[in-house]
């Protein structure tokens, strides 16, 4: 998503070897941990970004930001449901 929002913070990603997730935890899936990212700082496959892919997550995130704001000024402030 970096690349869609400021691509000019994006270093050499597409030269950063993946950072594998390991062994899962059976039956719960591992998720990442700070000790899982590599010496410059990422996790994951950086070399698999695009800024196509940026915008997706971009455009997804920004939805689901908007249907909680949403969901928070219809909000009756007593129940939960709804």
């Amino acid at each position: 998503m970096m690349l869609r929002i400021t691509p000019n913070l994006v270093g050499d990603y597409r030269a950063a070897k993946p950072v594998e997730p390991g062994e899962p935890f059976t039956p719960a899936a591992r998720g990442w941990i700070t000790k899982d990212r590599s010496g410059p700082g990422h996790i994951g496959s950086p070399h698999l970004a695009s800024v196509e892919k940026g915008e997706h997550l971009f455009s997804v995130f920004a939805t689901d930001v908007v249907s909680l704001l949403e969901r928070v000024v219809r909000w009756d402030g007593k129940s939960w449901n709804g």
